[in-house]
């Protein structure tokens, strides 16, 4: 009766919670659905969905029959507006969109990519979702002097507290939303803000996370600390599980996650295209890297340099690419680019594999001298 793409009324939400089964490990998904969360749903038909599509706060789902040519149409326009004009839908704040990341329910909609995707084609992503229902971490007893942990709730007054630019970046655009979910957590020293926990969504007895802890206090155990708080006050409240989500190489959030007790439940992948040409360029090229395709790697990020501004560790990675080729001219120039951008953790960089490998070298030794 129906074969278009029209956006679904949320009264009819519950007609896709069946379209979109497998992605229930996804909270998010079924939080939208319930209308706990805010989202946007497209479909091929309102009476009987045979596919559709799911904006949220947390990425967007695709999903059911990928050979429904107009739905993918309808979709494709809908991706061109958000890429190439602007016109993009955000539950949360447009202002802070400027990539799609979104995850599909087969991999037969991997067919219908050049269709659907033909301005920016996806990169693809590896991701583990994780799960808690009893935190390991003795985080009552290891509480340091001088911090207090805070609950995000409708009681917080945050205009008392300092926030962290890469926290402020973090919550600014969803606190309203965390403090009225009311369980989330922060560790503040005196009045700063050093470790945010986000209560991202919820939907019947399980609820889902994420986890900043500012720069300078990281590697002291305070984000382990203050996400098995969170934990424990979401088992008091009436959860019965908590989730997580991170990519396969944030090794610091694997280590977090595990350390508070996290259990891993699932490998997955989700997939990215980014609005900016640059970024997509870079974002493709530090793909190659952690795949150690050093020379495509090299190759993505210089192209990624000339078309405009990219994120300052594009820098710092295709200095390590270029260190495996022992180009240590290359090296320190494209460290020095970092460098006057503000980059500031040097001892992580010159503690990875690469770098280590070319550490004797002189020029090398005296550039890192100077930014230390």
């Amino acid at each position: 009766m129906f074969n278009i793409f029209q956006e679904l009324e949320t009264k009819d939400y519950n007609k896709v919670r069946v379209l979109f089964k497998e992605f229930d490990y996804q909270v998010i998904v079924r939080a939208v659905i319930d209308g706990s969360s805010p989202g946007k749903i497209w479909v091929d038909d309102p009476l009987h969905p045979t596919c559709g599509f799911i904006a949220t706060t947390e990425g967007w789902f695709l999903a059911g029959n990928p050979n429904k040519i107009e739905f993918n149409q309808g979709l494709k326009a809908l991706i061109e507006d958000m890429i190439l004009r602007g016109k993009f839908y955000s539950p949360v704040n447009p202002n802070f969109l400027s990539y799609l990341f979104f995850h599909i329910d087969s991999e037969k909609w991997k067919d219908k990519f050049p269709d659907i995707f033909q301005i920016r084609p996806p990169l693809s992503t590896h991701r583990i979702h994780f799960y808690c229902d009893k935190p390991i971490h003795d985080w009552k007893n290891n509480l340091p002097e001088g911090y207090n942990l805070l609950q995000v709730d409708s009681t917080l007054k945050n205009d008392s507290l300092k926030f962290p630019e890469d926290i402020e970046e973090w919550v600014e655009s969803s606190l309203d939303d965390q403090m009225k979910r009311g369980f989330g957590m922060c560790l503040v020293q005196g009045n700063k803000v050093v470790v945010w926990v986000n209560s991202d969504c919820a939907s019947g007895e399980e609820c889902e996370i994420g986890i900043i802890t500012t720069e300078d206090y990281r590697l002291k155990g305070l984000g382990a600390l203050t996400a098995a708080a969170a934990v424990e006050h979401c088992l008091s409240i009436g959860y019965s599980r908590v989730g997580w989500h991170c990519e396969t190489h944030n090794y610091g959030s694997i280590r977090v996650a595990q350390k508070v007790g996290f259990i891993k439940e699932r490998d997955y992948v989700h997939y990215i295209c980014m609005f900016n040409e640059a970024e997509h360029f870079a974002e493709r090229g530090m793909r190659y890297f952690f795949d150690k395709k050093y020379e495509k790697a090299i190759n993505d990020f210089e192209e990624a340099f000339k078309i405009g501004k990219v994120p300052i560790w594009s820098y710092l990675l295709i200095a390590r690419s270029y260190a495996t080729k022992n180009d240590v001219e290359e090296v320190i120039k494209n460290l020095t680019r970092a460098y006057n951008l503000g980059w500031e953790n040097w001892n992580t960089l010159v503690n990875s594999e690469e770098i280590l490998a070319i550490h004797n070298d002189e020029a090398l030794k005296e550039f890192i001298k100077r930014v230390e």
